[in-house]
Parts: structure tokens; sequence; C-alpha cells
């Protein structure tokens, strides 16, 4: 049986063994198991908005401390989907599996979103693991080469950019999390204004690149390019279909998954230098627009 931190989860925590299920619930009135949820509430001091979530999870990457849950709809705020979200440094982790059942508090401010009070109200059968782990691109080794569509429609690959240096994200339009596409816009939006500021703008490349090739049309990403302040040619949008970007995603490690609309994605952004390697692979949002004007610098200083 797998060992829970009964910590996490507050005052009046129930725990029981029912029918072979290990079932978990907040006090306060739980049927069979099922916590019972306080309907969307806002703290008005700081305008905090928390909902309800219930949900199964499809992912664990304890390495980077995010999970994927494909999560009912959540009334008030947005549509049944499949997102991931940041758990590094709670204790649940630990015990997360996949197919796990889960009820937790989303909690939504001006900083992002939060998970909250997770409980597992049903475990998931055991499963054998049938994927090997894909080994991540090392810093120095060639960045496969793959194509996308620009925002402007015009194809291009990745060794088209050769002799500049250039910063990959991935991210899609239709992103509801302020702490996951949206962060990575505004953070290129301040790494372009640093590298304009530095003199670097022209041997240096900045593109988002979209894994949603349904939606993220090029008439789209000019849209949203205009909205969120790119202007080329340092900063572009650009679009991969799926069997492109599945050259390059698993070494960068990119794991994201359409789905009728629902996305499970992380987050990773690579530094490419003027060769086509990379040199720094940032997996999440803990990197700093100091960093990668640093390693950027670096790149287009060293000799070829």
């Amino acid at each position: 049986m797998r060992r829970f931190h009964s910590e996490r989860f507050g005052e009046g925590l129930r725990v029981g063994l029912v029918g072979g299920w290990l079932l978990m619930g907040l006090a306060g009135g739980c049927d069979r198991g099922v916590s019972r949820l306080e309907p969307p509430s806002v703290e008005a001091s700081t305008a905090v908005r928390t909902y309800p979530l219930r949900g199964e999870v499809v992912r664990v990457d304890r390495e980077t401390g995010r999970v994927a849950i494909r999560h009912e709809e959540i009334p008030g705020y947005m549509p049944a989907m499949t997102m991931a979200f940041e758990l590094a440094g709670d204790p649940v982790l630990e015990d997360l599996q996949v197919g796990d059942q889960i009820e937790a508090r989303l909690r939504v401010d001006s900083n992002g979103t939060t998970l909250e009070q997770i409980v597992i109200t049903a475990l998931a059968e055991p499963k054998e693991a049938t994927e090997s782990a894909v080994e991540l691109l090392g810093v120095g080794e060639p960045v496969p080469d793959f194509a996308l569509t620009d925002q402007e429609g015009v194809g291009l690959r990745l060794s088209d950019l050769r002799g500049r240096a250039v910063v990959l994200t991935f991210i899609y339009t239709r992103c509801p999390l302020p702490d996951y596409c949206p962060l990575m816009d505004r953070r290129f939006a301040e790494l372009a204004r640093g590298l304009r500021a530095a003199g670097l703008e022209d041997s240096v490349r900045l593109i988002s690149v979209s894994f949603d090739p349904e939606h993220d049309r090029p008439e789209v990403l000019r849209r949203h390019a205009r909205m969120v302040g790119a202007r080329g040619p340092l900063w572009l949008f650009a679009v991969a279909e799926h069997e492109e970007l599945n050259k390059v995603a698993p070494k960068l490690g990119l794991s994201y998954g359409p789905s009728q609309g629902e996305w499970i994605h992380t987050l990773s952004t690579a530094v490419i230098d003027r060769e086509g390697r990379l040199v720094s692979l940032h997996r999440g949002r803990d990197w700093t627009v100091g960093d990668v004007v640093r390693e950027l610098r670096d790149a287009i200083e060293r000799p070829r």
C-alpha cells in the first residue's frame, strides 16, 4: 500500500479502507469516500479565486515536479481539459500514480495557478511500465532538425537559422493558465528587450513554437504576436505539425498531447548555438532572462 502524507490535507482528514481502495475525504460530509468541495470562492482582500477540481492523474513527472490531470469542467473558469500542474515540493507528489482519481482546490491569483488540498479518492490499479524513458539531449549535441511554418505562412527549418543563436520555447495560444504559455510569452518579451539593449538582436532568433497546428495557423499566430508585442525578425511565432515536432520534442523534454482541444504539456526552453548545438535546456519556468542572455552572449562570442 502506498504511503500518504496526511499533514497535507489539513484538519479533519479521514482515511478509510473500503472494498480494497484507500479513500480520502475532507471533513464536512463524505459520501463513499468522495469529498464534497465548496463552490468557487473569492478572497476579497487579495482577489484570489478558488475552484473545486476533480479529475484523473494521467502523467507524473517527479523529476520536474509536474503532474498532468484530466479534470472535469470547472464551472466559471474552464471546460474539461487535460493540463499539467506544478507540484514540486508537495509531499503528495511522492504518492501520486497514473490512474489515481483526485479532488483538489484550484487557486487562481495574479501569480498563476496552484493546486491545493489534494485528496486521492481512489487508487489506480498497478500497471507495469511499458515505455522506456527518452534520453534528453546533452549540452553540445546537435538539436534535431524539424520543419515549421512561421506567422507569415513561410516554411522554414531549424537548420535554416544556422549562423545565429536560437532560443526555442513551446506554447499554444489558447493556453488558459497564466503560469504556463502566457508566462513564456512574457519571458520572451523581456528577453527580446534585453537582447536589444545588449545589441545582440541581429545575432539571435527567438522562436515560440506552437504544438497546436489544428488551431494555431499563421493568421492566429500573427494576431497573437501583435497582442504580446513580438516583433520580427528577432522574435517570431511558428507552428509545427505533430510528426515534425515529434522529431525534437522528446529530446528537449517537451511532453504534450492533443486530444479534442485538450492538451497535456510541460514547459521546455532550449538555447541553441550558431552551429545548431544545444547550449542549455531549461525545463519548466525556473530560468531567468539574465541567465539566458549570458548563455547567448557566450554562444555568440565562442569561436566556431
